[in-house]
């Protein structure tokens, strides 16, 4: 060999092999099922939540117009609240009593009653929601104490 020449070795080829390949690919693959089937899982969760919160809104909103009912003077009825509909029927549980002044002792001019109400809050994309509650009822049932006029 001439001087100043160095053979060259031709060795193993620097790189991936073929084989190295297909397992980082199997590897990416296997990796990334499992992310979208995780994902896919939160997404489920996420859709059961909302579901859940507009069931909640439903019904937060049937006890809001339900509380404020007297199911004396409105035993049945059905009302529309923004996208929902509410239909409720009332049933006594006690008898009415005269309402008794705390100060004298005498009755008072209301009559008062326990009621259970049995409500059904219906909505758009939603199963009936059924709500059920004890109210007392009130009526007026005879006039109050200096209503005749003439006494101070």
């Amino acid at each position: 060999m001439p001087a100043g020449v160095r053979r060259v070795r031709r060795g193993r080829q620097a790189g991936f092999t073929l084989l190295e390949a297909v397992v980082a690919l199997t590897l990416l693959a296997v990796v990334g099922s499992a992310l979208l089937a995780w994902l896919g899982t939160g997404f489920r969760t996420l859709e059961r939540m909302n579901d859940v919160q507009r069931r909640l809104d439903a019904t937060r909103t049937g006890l809001a117009y339900l509380e404020g009912l007297n199911p004396m003077l409105q035993p049945s009825g059905s009302v529309t609240l923004g996208s929902y509909r509410l239909d409720w029927e009332s049933h006594l549980l006690a008898a009415p009593r005269p309402v008794v002044s705390r100060y004298n002792g005498h009755p008072g001019p209301f009559d008062s009653a326990l009621y259970r109400v049995q409500a059904r809050v219906l909505g758009e994309d939603l199963p009936p929601l059924p709500v059920s509650l004890e109210l007392a009822g009130h009526r007026l049932a005879r006039p109050a104490d200096g209503a005749q006029g003439g006494e101070p």
